[in-house]
């Protein structure tokens, strides 16, 4: 590429990121409520997927969107040596794996990127392959201990405002019934994906039947462009 189209598309970037930035102070100033709920898990997410996770500096991200924005900018908080830039996380090795784990995670690869000859985009998803795709990557991400439910529908953003989780919990559970289909359609005799949810409501865990399937999951979502949908992992999460 030329330095006169490298320029060209420099302005072509800015422009759009000023665009950008111009729907969302609209949004901020048209739906104030709306703006301020997605604004900080956006900013959850995007410091998650770019600096990975910090405990420390989580407590203080939180203690911020909680009450010290009034006192210190965004910028003052964050560590200096931190760089908002995208982090290649590479996809997982699987060449350890055995041939029914490589089976497992080829079939899932598939339900979220599809086939050489039919490629899927996940920005042309639809939202009940999102939804599967959250609560995939939520439960591999932590690991042996996995993920409540409370949090699952949380990320979802399917709270009532009643705080009853009816519809949350719905889905949660159609998700994991159609990924476990979806791997069964590819691997004859496949059984399940995931162990058997323990505890009530809220507390319920979802956790994988199988470890190692979780850790390379969990690497894979990672890699994923789409890993921006998810949250940072829960502190007690653990892959060992």
């Amino acid at each position: 590429m030329s330095p006169d189209e490298l320029n060209l598309l420099r302005k072509e970037r800015e422009v759009r990121r000023n665009g950008l930035l111009d729907a969302i102070h609209a949004i901020a100033r048209r739906s104030p409520d709306v703006f301020e709920a997605e604004a900080e898990d956006l900013i959850r997410r995007s410091v998650w997927q770019q600096s990975g996770s910090d405990p420390s500096f989580s407590t203080r991200l939180e203690r911020w969107l909680k009450s010290e924005y009034r006192f210190e900018s965004f910028a003052s908080i964050l560590p200096h040596d931190v760089r908002l830039e995208p982090r290649n996380v590479e996809p997982p090795s699987v060449e350890h794996l055995d041939g029914r784990h490589q089976e497992i995670y080829q079939a899932l690869v598939e339900k979220f990127d599809g086939t050489k000859e039919q490629p899927r985009n996940h920005h042309r998803w639809d939202a009940a392959t999102r939804d599967q795709f959250i609560i995939l990557g939520m439960i591999a991400l932590g690991g042996k201990v996995g993920e409540r439910q409370a949090r699952l529908v949380h990320y979802l953003g399917l709270e009532g405002p009643d705080g009853h989780h009816l519809r949350g919990s719905n889905t949660v559970r159609a998700a994991k019934i159609a990924l476990t289909r979806h791997v069964r359609s590819r691997i004859p005799g496949f059984q399940d994906l995931f162990a058997k949810a323990t505890g009530n409501g809220g507390r319920r865990q979802h956790r994988f039947l199988d470890l190692e399937v979780a850790t390379t999951v969990a690497q894979y979502v990672r890699s994923h462009p789409a890993s921006m949908l998810l949250p940072e992992p829960p502190i007690a999460a653990g892959l060992s």
